[in-house]
């Protein structure tokens, strides 16, 4: 029993239900944003952009390896690109604890995103994208959790997952 529960989790990156569950849990974490930007008026300060940012890389690369996961190569390059953008995610929710807690300088924070020149994501896409407060403690969910909280747990469970999909892809034969 035991045997086949880990030979399962190891074969996470071959399974369709792992990425649209990664792909759906980051549309989630998407639209939870902006509704409480939009609809409840808890505006973005950079670090959320910054996650905002991370949290789309994370679900673009859920739905490019549901078209590559057959192939070996593809899934290593999917599971390897979605364990990058969880320690990028898993840093800027460290930034939102530093803040929230005001442990060090609490992160720095400006009033504008510091996007490449390349790719002004607040100038394409900036009900999305565009800074429109000061950092600040984020918003409480339920219970006295707040986003941060909820940031650092779903950054947490993102690493094991996708750390534990990388050992399945150099460990199994399929």
């Amino acid at each position: 029993m035991a045997s086949k529960f880990c030979s399962r989790v190891l074969l996470l990156a071959n399974a369709s239900c792992f990425w649209w569950a990664i792909a759906g849990l980051m549309l989630a974490l998407e639209v939870g944003a902006l509704l409480f930007q939009h609809v409840w008026q808890y505006y973005p300060c950079e670090v959320c952009i910054y996650v905002r940012v991370w949290v789309a890389g994370l679900f673009f690369v859920a739905l490019i390896a549901l078209l590559l996961k057959r192939y070996c190569w593809g899934r290593l390059l999917c599971v390897l690109s979605g364990l990058a953008l969880a320690f990028g995610l898993a840093n800027e929710s460290w930034n939102l604890v530093k803040i929230e807690y005001g442990i060090g300088n609490g992160s720095s924070c400006a009033f504008k995103a510091n996007f490449p020149s390349w790719a002004p994501l607040d100038a394409w896409l900036p009900s999305m994208f565009e800074v429109q407060d000061f950092c600040k403690a984020t918003p409480e969910l339920l219970f006295g959790i707040t986003m941060t909280h909820m940031l650092v747990a779903v950054s947490v469970g993102l690493i094991v997952l996708f750390g534990t999909a990388l050992l399945g892809v150099f460990f199994t034969k399929s």
